[in-house]
């Protein structure tokens, strides 16, 4: 149990999250909707300036998107940022509205909880394609980014597979996605809203689905399948919050989910080495 740690005692339904958001349920609201407006907004600016100084064409999708990816990183370091600050305000304590206690967790209990979490979630993969009948090449780009013949394997896919041929944007791109979207998501969907959320009659319960709910759509630009997948994904970390009490876990286990699969396209479905 030392190798694994403190937090692994107790069996799986103990609960170590214990909310504190004073401010109340609207001003999380109004504190999530201004961090997703940042979050949103700023790479568009980005594509926005590099149109207008002649260096992006705007109708080419892959490209707008690539340099979205690229701008994600100092964007979602500025939500991070200000999800602290906001979480500060109207008497509340960052650490405690955001849930940033330090795990009790040994190595091999990080080890086991990233397992865990991978197998839980390629077992909702599985189970979605066994019900429905998924063929998995139908959402499947090909090479260069280019859509499968069955229509859009989703926005953000594709220009993967598409930076797959470009190592070195790839590597640029690589910490967005590992570092920036897990820290800037689970911020403001995990973060106060959540503990906003649970301290109504909703609980925690209700609030994981809630904000599993509307992280989903965060992703409108993909497939019905990734949205439906990454909603599986939000319950799941509605789950990890709830028995860790930190949202370094959820931080963690999207961070590395988003970082594997991105090695997946670049080394071994894409056009990558």
């Amino acid at each position: 149990m030392r190798w694994l740690g403190e937090d692994f005692s107790g069996g799986f339904f103990r609960r170590l999250y214990a909310p504190s958001n004073p401010a109340g349920l609207w001003y999380a609201l109004m504190a999530a909707a201004a961090l997703l407006s940042v979050y949103l907004l700023l790479p568009l600016v980005a594509v926005l300036a590099f149109a207008w100084a002649d260096r992006l064409d705007p109708t080419a999708s892959h490209d707008v998107t690539k340099l979205a990816l690229v701008s994600l990183l100092p964007v979602a370091l500025l939500v991070a940022g200000m999800a602290w600050w906001l979480a500060n305000l109207r008497g509340g304590r960052a650490a405690q509205v955001l849930s940033l206690r330090r795990p009790q967790l040994g190595w091999l209990g990080w080890v086991a909880l990233v397992v865990c979490f991978m197998l839980a979630m390629y077992a909702a993969i599985s189970a979605i394609a066994a019900v429905f009948d998924i063929d998995g090449s139908q959402y499947t780009p090909g090479p260069d980014g280019q859509s499968p013949k069955t229509g859009s394997a989703g926005t953000v896919k594709e220009a993967m597979f598409d930076l797959a041929n470009e190592p070195w944007l790839f590597a640029l791109v690589f910490p967005s996605v590992t570092i920036g979207a897990s820290l800037a998501e689970e911020a403001i969907f995990r973060g106060q809203l959540f503990s906003a959320l649970s301290q109504t009659r909703l609980g925690v319960a209700g609030a994981t689905l809630l904000t599993a709910l509307m992280w989903s759509l965060l992703h409108f630009s993909e497939t019905w399948l990734s949205i439906g997948l990454i909603f599986v994904m939000g319950l799941i970390f509605g789950y990890l919050i709830y028995r860790f009490g930190s949202l370094w876990v959820t931080i963690a286990c999207h961070g590395i989910w988003n970082g594997l699969n991105a090695l997946l396209i670049f080394f071994v479905l894409g056009g990558g080495p």
